[in-house]
């Protein structure tokens, strides 16, 4: 009986103990100047707090690698954070319909090392002001079972603002960490 309930505890605890898996997804048609001026785009007013903290921290990212901040930058910065079941695939349509590719997958074997129940996803574009360009668009995101949103957005923030100096392409990696 006590073999029994020390099989079930470590069945259990097994679920807690694997990886985070970190998705990284980025573009930029061109390469990125090592130093650079941006200005922050607004954000809604009838949000809470953690937006508003993911942009100051992607804006703290840039500044420590070299970029300035300032009101008429060369590029705009926008941030978005959002959470969502795992179980949910986001996919993008053509004008009249049709699946043109999928932007969040679900949780599976592929993208996840473990319990699933929300994706923790962190979005930073950068625009260049004079031509209206979009030259990085990158994404950072995580599948969770137990770690809130705001315990993710360190690490979501570490993963979108490294992959500045990359380029495009699709990464993963694992980390420890709370699932």
């Amino acid at each position: 009986m006590t073999r029994a309930m020390a099989l079930v505890a470590v069945l259990l605890l097994a679920g807690c103990a694997s990886p985070v898996v970190t998705r990284v997804d980025a573009s930029a048609p061109a390469p990125l100047p090592r130093a650079a001026s941006f200005a922050l785009a607004p954000l809604p007013e009838d949000i809470g707090p953690l937006p508003g903290q993911a942009r100051d921290m992607v804006a703290a990212g840039l500044r420590q690698r070299g970029w300035s901040q300032v009101e008429q930058g060369d590029y705009l910065l926008a941030v978005t954070l959002a959470e969502r079941p795992a179980t949910i695939t986001l996919a993008a349509g053509d004008d009249f319909g049709k699946p043109a590719g999928t932007l969040a997958p679900a949780a599976d074997r592929s993208n996840n090392k473990g319990c699933a129940r929300s994706d923790h996803r962190l979005t930073i574009t950068l625009t260049e002001r004079a031509s209206g360009a979009l030259v990085y668009a990158g994404s950072a995101s995580e599948f969770h079972c137990k770690a809130a949103l705001n315990d993710t957005l360190p690490h979501l923030v570490a993963a979108a603002v490294d992959r500045l100096d990359s380029g495009g392409g699709r990464v993963q990696f694992a980390r420890e960490g709370v699932r």
